[in-house]
């Protein structure tokens, strides 16, 4: 399951409501109190890396820049460029955590380079207790006393030490604690955590299982949405300028209006079958894909045979 660049601040937005308060101690960052999300895009900063950036303003007034590593970060001249960056566009304190999320024994923290001094703290998750984790988690649940701290906690298990289980054990108990999660916003909040903070490390395999989870919740209906809306407007605009083109070619005004209305359908109609075709690829029953496009059935069922073959 990909998520589509404009969809990443309706994933923004449940992160600012779950992750309040304190409850990033959890995993070793102290004293950061979120208020809520910001874009961490800088189109003039070269990243080298295929994981997202996390950018979070603290009740304090200062930046939390948190950096996925699988990794050991060869040199802290990328983020001292980064998050130089980020304080020239938003005029902030930054304070950078990078969260190793691979077996790493160490990484560096400071780079001294005369004038300026640099330093990043680093959280090795791997060095975490995961069987513990998830033990607590399974606990409070047993007695009806889930937490922020548990949302946090169940949201970055994954990536924590286990001995007594292994790693594809883990994963699968963690998408059935979600599942047992009576609240459907705490369900999108364990969603947007996993996808915001850890989306891009997971496995194709894992993120299908995950999609079981999400598939009932507000929170994908949010990214699938997005996700026809951003195909809609693409189609629409490429039927406008194909239509613009014809009608130019036919001449003046009759053949405009020809080539726009020609086009426009055109556009449109291919910008659904898209949908229903990606839709299809994620799991989604062809009854469903044919309610939510509009397209005729036959015309569903023969997209997903060509799917099959």
């Amino acid at each position: 399951m990909d998520i589509a660049r404009n969809s990443n601040d309706i994933v923004a937005r449940h992160l600012a409501g779950a992750v309040p308060h304190e409850v990033l101690e959890v995993i070793g960052i102290r004293n950061a109190y979120v208020t809520r999300v910001l874009a961490a895009d800088l189109p003039r900063v070269e990243v080298w890396q295929d994981f997202a950036d996390i950018l979070l303003e603290l009740e304090d007034g200062r930046l939390l820049h948190l950096e996925f590593q699988t990794t050991r970060e060869p040199n802290l001249y990328r983020f001292l460029h980064y998050d130089a960056a980020i304080a020239e566009k938003y005029r902030r304190k930054v304070r950078t955590v990078v969260l190793y999320t691979a077996d790493i024994p160490y990484a560096m923290e400071e780079l001294d380079a005369g004038t300026i001094q640099y330093r990043v703290e680093n959280v090795y998750l791997n060095r975490m207790d995961g069987d513990g984790a998830l033990d607590t988690i399974i606990r409070h649940l047993a007695v009806d006393e889930w937490s922020e701290t548990d949302r946090v906690r169940l949201a970055f298990t994954f990536h924590m030490r286990f001995e007594k289980r292994t790693r594809d054990e883990a994963f699968s108990e963690i998408v059935g604690l979600i599942q047992q999660l009576p609240d459907r916003r705490e369900q999108n909040y364990i969603a947007a955590l996993i996808l915001g903070f850890s989306g891009r490390v997971l496995t194709s395999e894992q993120k299908e299982r995950l999609k079981e989870v999400l598939g009932m919740t507000d929170l994908l209906r949010e990214l699938l949405h997005d996700m026809e809306q951003e195909v809609r407007e693409k189609a629409l605009k490429e039927g406008l300028e194909q239509g613009l083109q014809q009608g130019l070619e036919q001449g003046l005004q009759q053949g405009l209006q020809q080539g726009l209305q020609q086009g426009l359908q055109q556009g449109v109609h291919q910008g659904l079958k898209q949908v229903a075709e990606r839709m299809l690829r994620n799991g989604a029953a062809l009854e469903y894909v044919v309610k939510m496009t509009g397209l005729p059935k036959s015309e569903v069922e023969e997209i997903q045979r060509n799917l099959t073959s």
